[in-house]
């Protein structure tokens, strides 16, 4: 079984419904230079989490002006502010699978409080999320732009594991050393719930995600960025009940199918990820 398919079942929802939407990390330094209009690419924020992360890395190849970024800073620490209720709940609902995954039966019901206070915390935060992205947008030139978005797609493909076996997940095929036998069997269940999934008129929950966000990062190369026009503000409540509905009915076939020493290791490496959130999905809106 590809890697992309047999590295998704195991994906916490709590991975899946990715917060929105900004904020600041970064890589390597560049010698700092002067002048007010001077530009420098240099690390922001560096202890970001989550999506917060993911954008700061990709705005660390952009170069800025100490203005810019100062203005940055202070966005991506406000975001970081904001997101620490999401990211709590996050990880008390990974550790939730992580124990139901390694007993070998999923528990809607003992999951759903969890989910509960999830989806409050992204409500809470959503406003002021597509917000800061607008803000964003206004800070950075057109050229800044662009190279901001060209660097946050290939991030994505990184992440996303759109580069064969480099993709950071394939370890979760590897570590549980599935049989031949059981690779064939989850494939198959992806496959028969993405076909579901286009019976029914629309598409499996990731498809739509990226979707939408290939829509927003194109609008956000444009000089009129204005999120609402390009993407309303989602329902929070009726997308994670698409996503955990589609994540949780996965799992629940998928876990009879390993053996108690493979569902003891898909937990272990689900708690070590509850301390360590990376993105492995689109951010939604």
């Amino acid at each position: 079984m590809p890697a992309r398919h047999m590295s998704r079942f195991a994906l916490p929802i709590a991975l899946a419904l990715a917060a929105p939407a900004f904020g600041c990390g970064g890589t390597t330094a560049e010698p700092p230079a002067t002048g007010a209009s001077a530009t420098t690419r240099a690390p922001v924020a560096q202890n970001a989490h989550g999506m917060v992360k993911l954008a700061g890395q990709a705005l660390a190849d952009v170069p800025l002006t100490a203005s810019q970024r100062t203005e940055i800073e202070q966005l991506a620490a406000d975001a970081e502010t904001r997101h620490a209720e999401s990211l709590a709940a996050r990880k008390d609902l990974t550790l939730a699978i992580a124990t139901q995954v390694e007993a070998g039966r999923i528990d809607r019901g003992a999951l759903q409080p969890k989910i509960d206070a999830l989806v409050v915390a992204m409500q809470r935060s959503q406003p002021a999320d597509r917000t800061a992205f607008e803000q964003l947008h206004a800070v950075l030139g057109p050229d800044q732009r662009t190279a901001f978005v060209d660097a946050l797609e290939a991030r994505f493909v990184e992440t996303l594991g759109h580069r064969g076996h480099g993709h950071p997940l394939k370890a979760w095929a590897d570590d549980l050393q599935l049989s031949d036998d059981q690779r064939t069997q989850i494939k198959s269940i992806f496959t028969q719930r993405f076909q579901a999934a286009k019976r029914s008129g629309g598409d499996a929950p990731w498809a739509e995600m990226s979707g939408q966000r290939a829509k927003v990062l194109d609008a956000f190369r444009q000089d009129r960025f204005v999120l609402n026009e390009v993407a309303p503000a989602a329902d929070v409540q009726a997308k994670a009940n698409k996503m955990t509905d589609h994540m949780i009915g996965i799992a629940e076939q998928v876990i009879p199918i390993l053996t108690p020493q493979q569902r003891t290791i898909a937990a272990q490496k689900l708690r070590t990820r509850a301390d360590v959130f990376e993105v492995v999905g689109p951010a939604g809106q």
